[in-house]
């Protein structure tokens, strides 16, 4: 019965010893609440892996993620994205004439460049994007206009995808997450998203 009991609490030292440890290449989260009721604090990579406290290298002078934040705990996530307006030159490909609710179309080819910090690799996806000139819900939209509503939409899109997955697939799957992100942003526009 002794020689049980010793197996057991030896066990539960192990257990318990090995469950207070953070590994610098481990990402954990501190479930004890936060700061006066805040959320979980999510505890990086590296917490503790120095003994001088100091950077090994400067911090990254951009933000590393969709929305300007980092977080060293998800895989792959750490990604920036910023698309500029001059990325979607909308060229008229049928001209409004003036008459019913709506008229004309437009349309830009873009190729947006999406990289992943964690492994140092780069890819472009590439999408078209075409909207009416001049829409019922929305009036006239002016090739610039159309432009800062397609870097709204991407960059909303963008937030929301899985940077781990291959860039060909990431790719497939961003076209479909932008037509969701303008149904959402821009009901009735009458986009269409290839």
């Amino acid at each position: 019965m002794r020689t049980l009991f010793r197996s057991i609490a030896s066990l539960l030292v192990m257990v318990v010893a090995g469950c207070t440890t953070v590994d610098p290449d481990e990402c954990w989260i501190n479930t004890s609440g936060g700061f006066e009721d805040e959320q979980p604090i999510p505890i990086g990579a590296g917490v503790g892996a120095t003994s001088s406290g100091d950077f090994g290298s400067p911090p990254a002078a951009e933000p590393l993620s969709a929305d300007g934040e980092s977080n060293p705990c998800m895989a792959g996530s750490v990604t920036y994205v910023s698309f500029s307006p001059s990325e979607f030159p909308f060229v008229t490909t049928l001209p409004d004439d003036g008459t019913g609710d709506g008229g004309g179309f437009q349309v830009a080819k873009a190729n947006l460049e999406f990289k992943r910090t964690s492994t140092g690799s780069v890819w472009y996806c590439g999408i078209t994007i075409g909207m009416p000139l001049r829409n019922h819900h929305y009036g006239k939209i002016s090739a610039s206009r159309a432009a800062d509503i397609s870097v709204d939409v991407t960059e909303e899109a963008a937030a929301k995808m899985k940077y781990d997955l291959p860039p060909g697939t990431f790719c497939i799957m961003f076209v479909p997450a932008v037509e969701a992100a303008f149904q959402s942003m821009y009901p009735k526009l009458g986009q269409v998203v290839k």
